[in-house]
C-alpha cells in the first residue's frame, strides 16, 4: 500500500537545486519550504505506514545523504481549511464540530488538536479519516496519531540506517514497553482506588490524582 508523508527535514533546501532535482527525479519527491521550515512531501509503499515510512528515510539518504528526515509535519487545520478541503461551507463543517449535523452510524467529529490563537485546529488525518465515512476523504493514506509518534521515534534513534531485524526489536521493545507502562499504571490506579476508599487511610496518605491513564496500544 501507498503513503503519503510530510517530513521536517535538515540540510538541504529548496536553494540546493542539485538536491531538489534529484529527490524529483529519483524519488517523485518534492523539497520545499513552508511554515519557517524545510519540508519534504514524499510517497512511498510499504506493509504499513512505519514500513513505507522507513522505506523512504533510506531511500532518501541514499540519493541525498546531506538531506536529514526529523519527524513527520502536523498537518493542522482550522474550519476554513477542512472546508476547502471537503468542498463544503464553513458553516458545514461548523455543524459537524458542534454536532448539529451528525448522520446515525457516523462516529462524533475528531476532538481538536489544540487551538492556533484563538481558532480550534484538528490534525488532518483523524478529520480525513472522519470524512471517509462520508465517503469525503480525499483517498490518501497517511499514518495515523500511534504511527506519527513510533515513526518520529524511529527517526530519533536513526533506526532507518539498521537492519531488518533491528528494526523488528525495536518494535517488539517498544510495544512490550507500552503494554508494561498500561499495566503498571493500572495496579497505580487500583491502589490509589483502595487508598481513597478508606477513610483511615486517606488521614495518612495523600495521592496527586495526576496518573496518566492514557496508553496508546496496538
Amino acid at each position: 500500500m501507498e503513503y503519503e508523508f510530510r517530513f521536517v527535514v535538515e540540510g538541504a533546501s529548496v536553494d540546493h537545486t542539485a538536491a531538489v532535482e534529484v529527490l524529483e527525479r529519483e524519488l517523485d519527491a518534492m523539497l520545499f519550504r513552508g511554515g519557517g521550515v524545510d519540508l519534504l512531501d514524499i510517497a512511498f509503499e510499504g506493509e504499513d505506514a512505519f514500513d513505507a515510512a522507513m522505506h523512504a528515510a533510506r531511500s532518501v539518504a541514499r540519493h541525498v545523504p546531506d538531506l536529514r528526515l526529523l519527524r513527520l509535519h502536523r498537518d493542522l487545520v482550522g474550519i476554513t481549511e477542512i472546508a476547502e478541503r471537503a468542498e463544503v461551507t464553513r458553516q458545514n463543517v461548523h455543524q459537524w464540530v458542534t454536532g448539529q449535523r451528525r448522520r446515525r452510524g457516523v462516529a462524533p467529529f475528531p476532538a481538536p488538536e489544540g487551538t492556533a490563537g484563538r481558532a480550534q485546529v484538528w490534525l488532518w488525518v483523524e478529520v480525513n479519516a472522519w470524512l471517509k465515512q462520508l465517503s469525503m476523504d480525499d483517498g490518501a493514506n497517511r499514518p495515523d496519531r500511534n504511527e506519527i509518534a513510533d515513526i518520529d521515534s524511529a527517526l530519533n534513534c536513526g533506526l532507518q540506517h539498521r537492519t531488518k531485524l533491528a528494526m523488528e526489536r525495536w518494535l517488539r521493545n517498544r510495544n512490550f514497553s507500552a503494554v508494561a507502562t498500561y499495566e503498571t499504571t493500572l495496579e497505580l490506579v487500583d491502589a490509589e482506588e483502595v487508598i481513597q476508599s478508606s477513610s483511615t487511610a486517606a488521614q495518612k496518605w495523600s495521592t496527586s490524582g495526576s496518573l496518566n491513564r492514557e496508553v496508546a496500544l496496538r
